[in-house]
């Protein structure tokens, strides 16, 4: 919760920038320093992997992405790119009441990768709102037609996570539990590490209901101290959630691979990768320098490389948002994947750039290896996800 001193912090910067921008002022609080040349790497980088794609408009606006590959199916979370300008807290958007009331139920989609077919998916139990924004799939051993599926939801009265059952081969999801706790305020990824217990990235301090101290934060940030990984525990009547990381700028994509926990930053690009204690706890092993701020991660489970989503230039968000209609036809934004090589120390390397006639402000990419194809989705695009066919070796 908010301490008296990041209470104090962005009215005494709102005060002083008024006149000027004290450079050691913003240090001595906390201001990250990130220079764009660690964020613009692969800026003017050549087409990659984009020849062979399909923009799917079964769907609009699906910012996350997770592929069952036992299945061969991608389930992904979707929206309302013009309701999203109105409100969809993560992107700086709080005008509730500017909404259209039936579009508070977003979607989940599934994308059967043998068949080509895309399904919406029947939400059934989930009483209220329904905004989507980061998922995860979670697989039970011992029951290989069933999966939990994750999904972070920015309803009205505050952020939960949602957590699903799912019959591999049917039509719906139903909800098992939806999980409200203090610690869970602005969620964005969510990373299953058990049927009812997961991590999830907060990417603000305040929340939509912080008013001015949250669009300060918007504007004059980002702060160090900002974002973080919380792991919450849903498996009791009361739900316990902890903080487990340090603080970083711009928490945003997590996953988990084995005993490794991996989040992005979507501020200073970098991914940063923790070893899972036995309490959930998590220690900060290494530090990847990316090339580009960072957003959704996915695994590739025949080698152990990471697929990272990330934005080759220096984001414009606020842009972005005033050209929605546009995206992806007469405004492009360039979209870029890099692939993290384990057996190289998990060195990037790009995998997939496009100047965004195929997604526009991509926020995720999938890929899957066994049917060769990558997935790629944009938050508010019309026409939101694209299947990419890759040509054998890429992995």
């Amino acid at each position: 919760m908010p301490s008296i001193f990041s209470l104090a912090v962005p009215i005494l910067v709102a005060a002083l920038v008024i006149f000027y921008e004290p450079l050691p002022f913003y240090r001595a609080i906390g201001k990250a320093q990130i220079e764009s040349a660690l964020i613009t790497r692969w800026e003017n980088s050549s087409t990659l992997n984009n020849e062979r794609c399909v923009v799917h408009q079964e769907a609009d606006a699906c910012e996350d992405v997770k592929i069952h590959f036992q299945s061969s199916t991608a389930f992904i979370s979707c929206g309302d790119p013009e309701q999203r300008m109105q409100w969809y807290p993560c992107s700086g958007r709080h005008n509730a009441r500017g909404r259209r009331e039936d579009s508070f139920r977003e979607h989940l989609f599934k994308y059967d990768i043998k068949r080509k077919e895309t399904t919406k998916l029947r939400v059934i139990g989930l009483d209220g709102d329904f905004i989507t924004h980061g998922i995860d799939v979670y697989s039970f051993p011992d029951e290989p037609s069933k999966i939990h599926i994750f999904a972070v939801n920015h309803a009205r009265d505050g952020d939960t996570i949602a957590i699903f059952s799912h019959v591999l081969g049917s039509d719906s999801v139903e909800l098992v539990k939806n999980v409200r706790h203090p610690g869970i305020y602005n969620a964005n990824g969510v990373a299953a590490s058990g049927p009812l217990d997961f991590y999830i990235t907060n990417d603000h301090y305040y929340t939509s209901k912080g008013g001015l101290l949250r669009k300060l934060e918007e504007t004059y940030g980002p702060w160090t101290w900002a974002t973080h990984v919380q792991y919450c525990d849903a498996n009791g009547p009361i739900t316990a959630c902890r903080r487990v990381s340090d603080t970083f700028p711009g928490a945003n994509g997590i996953v988990i691979s084995g005993d490794e926990l991996y989040v992005g930053d979507a501020r200073s690009g970098v991914a940063r990768i923790f070893e899972i204690q036995p309490d959930r706890s998590l220690i900060n092993t290494a530090t990847i320098h990316l090339g580009g701020a960072a957003d959704n991660i996915n695994p590739i489970p025949t080698t152990g490389d990471l697929v990272i989503s990330v934005f080759p230039g220096i984001e414009r968000s606020q842009e972005y948002q005033a050209h929605f209609r546009e995206l992806g036809k007469s405004f492009k934004v360039p979209s870029a994947a890099v692939r993290l090589d384990r057996s190289e120390g998990f060195k990037p390397e790009l995998i997939y750039y496009d100047d965004g006639s195929v997604i526009s402000y991509m926020t995720v990419a999938a890929i899957d290896p066994y049917n060769n194809v990558l997935i790629n989705g944009g938050v508010i695009q019309y026409g939101g996800f694209a299947v990419c066919d890759l040509k054998k070796g890429v992995v």
